[in-house]
């Protein structure tokens, strides 16, 4: 079998950011539409945002990661950019729509190009909105993900019911949503670097006790290097979770879950 390593969680349009020194919360940074983030995302040229994506993807590139999933902003022409840069590794590319709204051209010509949709989270959206978006993709028979609870508790039932492929955070999350999730068999990611810079911790021991099928990402990549490695050996050292655990969550486990729909292959 080829290699597999998957850091299931990026976000490496961010990558040319260099982030002023002080406290940031969750919605002073990466929140939609203001957060300092996309401020910067609509500042930068194309030329500037191609040079971190490349940056981010060759530090991926060396330490053996051999596919990611990134959630890339800016509607068609993010994942145009992103589609643009060659392997390895292999981008599976979740974009989104450029507004907090549904509109049904603008779905039709992001699913042409991208792997599925991966949102910012219930909050930012009109559910009505959200629902059409999710509503879409699952016709179009792509993948739907979306950040949950990652530093606010959102309503669990709301977002199950959007039938996502996998979520991302649960950071603050209460434990009747994380059984939830768990019933109804949805993977997710977490990125405890990422969380500790805003003060979150994820709750993966309550994941792992439940069953829920995890996976490991290292979000921004403004924030903490896209080097899934380091996340492996941060989530052992924090967590106590043995090595081969950490191992399947960017390997047995996205393969399982995600290669199900033929949306990862592996490499030639």
């Amino acid at each position: 079998m080829q290699p597999f390593l998957c850091n299931c969680h990026t976000h490496i349009g961010d990558a040319f950011i260099r982030l002023p020194r002080q406290q940031w919360t969750v919605e002073e940074l990466v929140a939609p539409p203001d957060g300092y983030k996309h401020r910067r995302l609509r500042e930068a040229t194309p030329a500037e945002v191609r040079r971190g994506m490349e940056q981010a993807m060759a530090v991926m590139g060396n330490c053996g990661t051999t596919h990611f999933i990134d959630f890339r902003e800016g509607g068609r022409e993010g994942v145009r950019a992103l589609r643009s840069l060659s392997p390895p590794p292999r981008a599976l590319v979740l974009g989104r729509p450029a507004q907090e709204r549904y509109d049904e051209k603008e779905m039709e010509d992001l699913l042409e190009m991208a792997d599925g949709v991966g949102l910012s989270g219930i909050a930012d959206w009109e559910y009505e909105e959200i629902c059409r978006v999710a509503e879409h993709v699952h016709r179009a028979g792509k993948l739907f993900a979306l950040h949950v609870s990652e530093h606010r508790r959102e309503n669990m039932e709301d977002v199950l019911a959007l039938r996502p492929s996998f979520l991302v955070h649960l950071c603050a999350a209460a434990a009747r949503d994380l059984r939830m999730v768990a019933d109804a068999g949805v993977p997710v990611v977490v990125c405890p670097r990422a969380n500790a810079f805003f003060g979150l911790r994820p709750p993966l021991e309550s994941l792992l006790e439940l069953d829920v099928p995890v996976m490991l990402g290292t979000d921004n990549a403004m924030i903490t290097p896209p080097d899934i490695r380091q996340e492996m050996r941060c989530v052992q050292r924090i967590f106590g979770v043995s090595k081969a655990q950490v191992a399947a969550m960017v390997s047995d486990v996205p393969r399982k879950c995600l290669n199900a729909s033929a949306h990862i292959h592996q490499p030639d």
